[in-house]
């Protein structure tokens, strides 16, 4: 977010943040650099006299609706001030507005990852797409039987050992990982009490080839953002 500096009023509470254009005469910019240099003179004649803190951005933006390309979404930053540690909420009315800063109490929580295997895919390209060596796809049992395995292979492996291989381009807070080599084996050895050897085979083809990027043999990572209040 530019270099992430902003400026508190201690006395109101109110957020500026900082810009290259800030103190840039009119002369010479278009509307968009000129703005910033409104919206500071604005701030500094509105705090004149009044205690004012330099605070600089830590870490990460955190978007808990997960769409940081959507100009509307909320969002919260870390930022320090010395000794001082605050919590800045982002947002905006209207498009058209500019973005604002608002000093909040509380902190984002250390967000908490939950795993899940993409099911309406996984059976969307088993019905439609996979076939046997005979030319067969499986049925709507044998497709079960399959996604049962997965999702019991995927309960028991620890989200914090996988390995983000790619992101979600719609969702901030979303990610992929692939399934390593134990939990490979350990997903085939699960079919072998449910399939034939031939079908288990042809299943290590499926787990193989789709196991790329956001594939659909990859593990959903979604992380829930909480901005936890303090209590009173």
């Amino acid at each position: 977010m530019d270099d992430g500096k902003f400026i508190l009023c201690r006395k109101c509470g109110s957020v500026h943040h900082v810009t290259p254009f800030d103190k840039a005469p009119d002369r010479g910019l278009d509307a968009a650099e000129s703005a910033p240099a409104i919206y500071w003179r604005v701030f500094m004649d509105q705090h004149a006299g009044h205690p004012l803190e330099a605070m600089k951005a830590v870490g990460e933006i955190y978007f808990p609706g997960g769409a940081s390309s959507d100009p509307m979404s909320v969002a919260y930053l870390r930022v320090t001030a010395g000794q001082n540690k605050y919590l800045l909420r982002r947002w905006r009315r209207s498009i058209a507005e500019p973005l604002r800063f608002e000093r909040i109490e509380g902190d984002v929580e250390t967000p908490v990852m939950a795993l899940d295997v993409q099911e309406h895919e996984i059976r969307k390209e088993l019905k439609l797409r996979f076939r046997l060596a005979d030319g067969k796809p499986f049925g709507d049992a044998k497709v079960d039987l399959f996604v049962a395995a997965f999702r019991a292979t995927a309960a028991r492996m620890d989200t914090r050992k996988l390995i983000e291989i790619a992101p979600s381009y719609a969702d901030d807070n979303i990610a992929y990982a692939a399934l390593d080599t134990a939990a490979r084996v350990s997903l085939l050895e699960e079919c072998a009490a449910h399939f034939t050897p031939e079908e288990v085979e042809a299943l290590r083809g499926f787990v193989e080839s789709h196991s790329n990027g956001s594939d659909v043999m990859t593990l959903v990572l979604r992380r829930r953002i909480v901005v936890a209040e303090p209590a009173y």
